[in-house]
């Protein structure tokens, strides 16, 4: 034979073995993270007596009668990844946004200088952090009347950042606790204005 030819097939060989071994191992890994997923989301899932989805990286149930989530996201406005445990409550009204350093010790609530803040008293908690359970640098609860939900999100650097079962129910109470607040400061607000108006 040829030893062009020789040295042609056997290189031919080794791209082969090296494109299977590729395709192995492409396999291998994402059948291993979604069986870790999967691991991390069914307790949360049983939590709220739901179902995961590890296709979207969520689970859906419901928490004290409310429709309940957690899900891995992405940050709007960029590539960090998120963990979002939410709460659907749709009590009209006005939006708002507080984000927390807790190592800094600075918060920011959004609109800027509004009487809401004030009337969410599980925002004013001082172990509003350890009753999250926050170990991350910051972390952020709103309130959308559009989308109808209370939301705690919180930054992953890996699949490890999902949280336990015990920190999730956790999250879910303060969450819960949060949008009872929130319905009730917009329920007050709504009337508030509606008596205004027909003065």
């Amino acid at each position: 034979m040829n030893p062009y030819v020789a040295v042609t097939l056997v290189m031919c060989g080794v791209i082969f073995l090296a494109l299977a071994a590729t395709a192995y191992m492409a396999v291998y890994f994402t059948r291993k993270a979604k069986a870790d997923l999967q691991q991390a989301l069914t307790p949360l899932a049983a939590v709220l007596d739901g179902k995961a989805d590890v296709e979207e990286a969520q689970v859906e149930g419901r928490f004290a009668g409310k429709l309940a989530f957690g899900r891995m996201a992405h940050a709007e406005g960029g590539p960090v990844r998120v963990f979002q445990t939410e709460l659907i409550d749709a009590a009209g009204g006005e939006k708002w946004l507080y984000v927390a350093y807790p190592a800094q010790g600075t918060t920011e609530f959004r609109p800027e200088g509004s009487p809401m803040f004030q009337e969410l008293e599980a925002l004013r908690r001082a172990d509003l952090p350890t009753a999250l359970a926050i170990k991350s640098d910051w972390f952020q609860l709103d309130y959308s009347p559009e989308g109808g939900y209370v939301r705690l999100t919180t930054p992953m650097s890996t699949r490890k950042d999902i949280p336990p079962e015990d920190e999730f129910r956790r999250q879910l109470a303060v969450v819960d606790k949060l949008s009872d607040e929130n319905r009730a400061m917009q329920e007050s607000k709504m009337k508030g204005r509606q008596a205004s108006e027909h003065d």
